[in-house]
């Protein structure tokens, strides 16, 4: 009989694989169910969005997913699934912790990439129910990550030398 242990290619004995699926059908069953939920309830799903909603929508998710994976006021959110740990320069950096869905949680919330998917969903979400709710949040959060780029190139700019 093949097990899901046979199936898996070397290097992988150490990572959460079961609760990474659990995850992923967590994300597809919220994210199936919501969209079932519109079309039940006589909101079907617009044929086409904007595309100045599509690229706000893009810069909000970046922002919320940077919020929930890296901006310290959000510490307490990952602080069950990580550790802390100082890093040379003498910051800090998250690293996630435990077994099983511990760390399966825990990569997710210090995975800007990872945690996008899901902020994606909760905004295009609230994007489909209330549009104009979520173009005020998108707009205050694509703000911020437009600020963050400008702070992160003027902090470029004075550590080459420039002022």
């Amino acid at each position: 009989m093949l097990t899901f242990d046979a199936l898996l290619g070397q290097g992988h004995e150490d990572e959460p694989l079961a609760h990474y699926a659990k995850l992923m059908g967590t994300y597809l069953a919220l994210s199936a169910g919501a969209f079932a939920l519109m079309e039940r309830a006589g909101r079907p799903l617009p044929s086409r969005i904007p595309l100045r909603d599509a690229a706000l929508l893009g810069l909000a998710t970046n922002r919320l997913s940077r919020l929930i994976t890296r901006d310290k006021v959000a510490r307490a959110v990952r602080a069950p699934f990580t550790d802390v740990e100082q890093d040379p320069a003498g910051g800090t950096h998250e690293e996630p912790r435990g077994e099983g869905m511990t760390r399966a949680v825990g990569e997710l919330l210090t995975c800007p990439r990872c945690a996008a998917m899901w902020a994606s969903l909760a905004l295009t979400i609230g994007y489909f129910v209330s549009p104009r709710v979520t173009r005020g949040a998108s707009f205050l959060l694509g703000a911020a990550a437009i600020s963050d780029f400008v702070n992160t190139c003027y902090a470029h700019v004075i550590s080459a030398g420039g002022k």
